[in-house]
């Protein structure tokens, strides 16, 4: 019985780590991702326990482990996307499918995604056999200027959720110039109220238990999320494409002394010494190069390479329309930035390790021993849409190269062959 349910999840393309502890794989003779990787020598790379165990020239392979011709593949670090719904949404015109956000004018900041991730949604195995990893999992809003707070995903079958509460989601700019009733500079006021509400009821709150405190601008539950923002803990995740709408909030949290992290961000190049001074990164699709709005009239090609340039952290997300069904498609806009001028590794790194770093996940995103073992072996430049996914790990696990999708084409490929 044990034979026949590993031999069925594998059937399902599904991994046995519940079954089994992942087996040691040895990945000889491979490139590891680099701006040099083309002469750069091949090494070996020992995968254990989940970590990256070694890395060098012709290991030994240990006993019981699996070895992997890697010659002339690239191996890379899993990639992340730092703006989706992955896990909220399924059918885009399928209601019941969609959670990634509310209209729900009660509920604002408390709003977890974590809730409501589904860690059986047919795009984690989709967007994971062609080589995603991670994601940033963002709410919306349809009421309030907080959407709600974001989580961390890894693409697994067991512990998808690493990080439930990764940053708190504020819209602003000209979306939340309506969301606030049509000005950006109410807006601002919403958001200073707010933050000032949540520092009182954090120093105030058994008074406020007590009816002994004024009233706030949010709910209870809404100032208790905030309270990791106002403590410095947490980044607010703030929405803003216009050069000026960005200056504001950067100055905004630097008064407060809040972690921020601007998305959008179109016209971050204008203003960003100021972005590389506070030490603010941004989420941008570096492809993103027609104005589409009158505050993205700015925006151009080179926004990455300039940022990079001034010392700004880059992360990188992919084009709006298909940041979910199809997020894995950030590897082409981080290939597109370096078309436009960004160092390569500075592409790989906005998402891999920059991500990383900035939400937390610790000991992911980077090839050197002792980080999690989640890599992605391709058959070539990983930047090159005409490069494939060999073999994708999550700390350390196997996963397959399937999906519901590639079952489909596979049994009706078997069934009709190609006589149609």
């Amino acid at each position: 019985m044990r034979l026949l349910t590993i031999i069925g999840c594998a059937a399902l393309g599904l991994t046995v780590g519940a079954v089994q502890a992942a087996q040691p794989v040895l990945i000889e003779g491979v490139k590891l991702v680099s701006a040099s990787y083309r002469t750069d020598p091949a090494v070996d790379v020992l995968l254990r326990d989940g970590r990256i165990a070694a890395i060098g020239p012709q290991l030994s392979l240990p006993i019981g482990a699996r070895a992997i011709d890697g010659s002339g593949r690239v191996l890379a670090p899993g990639f992340f996307n730092s703006e989706t719904h992955m896990g909220l949404t399924e059918v885009n015109s399928v209601p019941g499918t969609r959670d990634e956000q509310s209209e729900n004018d009660r509920v604002s900041a408390a709003l977890r995604v974590s809730d409501a991730i589904n860690p059986h949604s047919t795009l984690i195995p989709h967007n994971r056999m062609l080589g995603l990893t991670h994601a940033l999992v963002q709410p919306e809003s349809k009421t309030n200027l907080f959407a709600g707070t974001a989580a961390v995903i890894q693409m697994a079958d067991q512990d998808t959720v690493i990080n439930s509460a990764a940053g708190v989601v504020v819209t602003l700019g000209a979306q939340g110039s309506k969301l606030a009733g049509g000005s950006r500079a109410v807006s601002m006021a919403l958001l200073r109220a707010a933050v000032e509400d949540a520092r009182d009821y954090a120093a105030n709150r058994a008074a406020v238990n007590a009816g002994r405190r004024r009233d706030y601008s949010l709910s209870r539950q809404d100032l208790a999320a905030l309270a990791p923002v106002i403590r410095g803990d947490i980044p607010l995740i703030a929405h803003a494409s216009r050069a000026h709408d960005i200056e504001q909030i950067v100055r905004f949290a630097g008064r407060n002394k809040l972690k921020l992290i601007v998305s959008g961000a179109q016209e971050a190049w204008r203003v960003a010494d100021l972005l590389a001074e506070r030490r603010v990164p941004v989420i941008i699709d570096p492809i993103q190069n027609l104005p589409t709005a009158y505050e993205a009239i700015g925006t151009r090609l080179d926004n990455a390479a300039l940022l990079h340039s001034a010392g700004v952290t880059l992360l990188f997300t992919g084009m709006g329309w298909q940041n979910t069904h199809n997020a894995f498609l950030v590897r082409q806009s981080a290939g597109n930035s370096v078309a436009n001028g960004l160092p390569y590794m500075a592409a790989i790194n906005a998402i891999s390790r920059n991500p990383a770093r900035v939400f937390g996940v610790a000991g992911y995103g980077e090839l050197k021993v002792g980080s999690a073992a989640s890599v992605v072996l391709w058959s070539g430049d990983p930047l090159e849409m005409s490069s494939s996914v060999e073999a994708v790990f999550i700390k350390g696990e196997p996963y397959a190269l399937q999906s519901r999708a590639t079952r489909l084409r596979d049994r009706y490929w078997a069934r009709y062959g190609t006589s149609n």
